[in-house]
């Protein structure tokens, strides 16, 4: 039997997992949408681009692709860098993997969120409430065509965009853009957050709109993993 405080650090230490990876998901899910529908910068100004990504944001049902990530955590002074495979579907379905040796798997099917560890048999549950988490990023995957309302845009140097939210979204400070004319928009994506911790992602093999099925999102833990339960 676990004594009480083994049990109570037990439970903070899945809380603190589950914040930083849905964090890391907010990000992502605002990001991706965002990048798939910037046009090249080159000649434009930020207002024509935001117009632009308004516009085609209606097209935009599903994205899949490839990623790779690197993460300067500025607390542990430390760099990590992952990769992997992600699958989007509007409005609020997600499927996030990490390859080897990381081997992680998030998924967020509506308010519902999973955390697979699978090396460590465990998956983690909890709700995903817009409330809780400053309403991102399913009610901003449901206001995109406003992205006026929510960020101040400009260009930087190299054809870099520069997205400077207006109010409070998660822990987002600033987001810079990178596009790639010859394949997908964008070809590289930084995020800096509130407390000083830099996500650089690299987008590859991006598709848009391949009906993707809702099964992808649905999570059943294998037999023989420990649940952790964050939602009762």
């Amino acid at each position: 039997m676990k004594s009480q405080k083994s049990v109570v650090r037990s439970q903070r230490t899945v809380k603190n997992l589950v914040t930083r990876h849905l964090l890391f998901v907010t990000v992502f899910l605002l990001v991706t949408f965002y990048s798939s529908l910037v046009t090249v910068v080159h000649a434009a100004t930020a207002d024509e681009i935001v117009q632009g990504m308004q516009k085609r944001f209606a097209e935009i049902r599903d994205v899949k692709g490839s990623f790779s990530q690197t993460s300067y955590l500025k607390d542990l002074e430390r760099t990590e860098t992952y990769s992997g495979t992600f699958f989007i579907k509007k409005p609020s379905l997600l499927m996030w993997e990490y390859k080897t040796p990381r081997d992680e798997k998030v998924i967020i099917n509506g308010t519902e969120t999973w955390i697979y560890k699978k090396a460590q048999k465990q998956a983690i549950k909890t709700k995903f409430s817009k409330e809780a988490f400053s309403q991102v990023p399913i009610a901003l995957l449901n206001s995109l065509e406003n992205l006026s309302a929510d960020f101040n845009a400009k260009l930087m140097e190299k054809d870099m965009l520069d997205l400077d939210p207006k109010h409070r979204i998660g822990f987002i400070k600033e987001i810079h853009l990178k596009p790639d004319s010859r394949n997908f928009p964008i070809k590289t994506l930084k995020v800096f957050d509130t407390y000083g911790n830099i996500i650089t992602i690299e987008l590859k093999d991006v598709q848009v709109n391949t009906k993707l099925d809702d099964a992808l999102f649905i999570f059943t833990p294998p037999q023989g993993v420990e649940v952790y339960d964050m939602g009762q």
